[in-house]
């Protein structure tokens, strides 16, 4: 058991050099192997494909950050129950955008193969993903307010401008702690916007 865990991670590992080599359409199952220095037979024992391999590589620290993701959004909305007015919403996000990046940083290589080395599509369909994460997560968190309404078009394009911000940085500041500098000051940028495009006076 403990053998077939190395012989796995090793694959993990060599897949991982050969996709930010390569890219996702030009890596090579067959480089792969021979880099970690066992057969096709043996990625094949592990993984169904390509695919497969590519998704062990990134499923992980995706579902690490949904996590994240999800308790910062129950922490909001147990904040904000009771909350009337919307001048009492606290718009310091600091802490959990230094908990994103750290996270983020912490499993970089495999976070920029999925920004980088895959297919459009997984892409894409990730960034759907987190924008509909962020979308639902706002109508409970109004439920308390008091002459407010929900605009679903704003809140969609928020969503967006949110996970593009944070791609944005991800992709061109290597340094973790330059990147929590940028990303605080974004992300609370980012909070007022939802407060005063999302959540519409009636």
């Amino acid at each position: 058991m403990q053998n077939e865990k190395k012989t796995r991670q090793k694959l993990i590992d060599s897949a991982k050099k050969e996709f930010l080599a390569k890219g996702y359409a030009k890596a090579s199952l067959r480089s792969i192997c021979a880099d970690a220095g066992l057969t096709t037979g043996a990625l094949y024992f592990f993984f169904e494909n390509k695919e497969d391999l590519f998704s062990a590589i990134v499923d992980p620290p995706l579902g690490g950050l949904k996590s994240i993701l999800f308790q910062h959004f129950r922490d909001d909305e147990e904040e904000m129950s009771g909350i009337e007015s919307i001048d009492d919403i606290d718009m310091d996000h600091t802490e959990i955008s230094d908990r994103i990046v750290g996270y983020i940083y912490e499993n970089y290589d495999s976070f920029m193969l999925l920004l980088t080395a895959s297919e459009n599509t997984v892409y894409e369909n990730v960034v759907d993903e987190f924008v509909t994460m962020l979308e639902r997560s706002i109508p409970p968190m109004m439920a308390d307010l008091k002459g407010y309404t929900y605009d679903e078009y704003m809140s969609h394009w928020m969503a967006h401008i949110s996970i593009d911000s944070f791609i944005h940085v991800i992709k061109h500041e290597k340094d973790v702690e330059a990147a929590k500098v940028r990303l605080r000051a974004i992300l609370n940028y980012l909070v007022t916007g939802w407060v005063q495009l999302v959540m519409v006076k009636q």
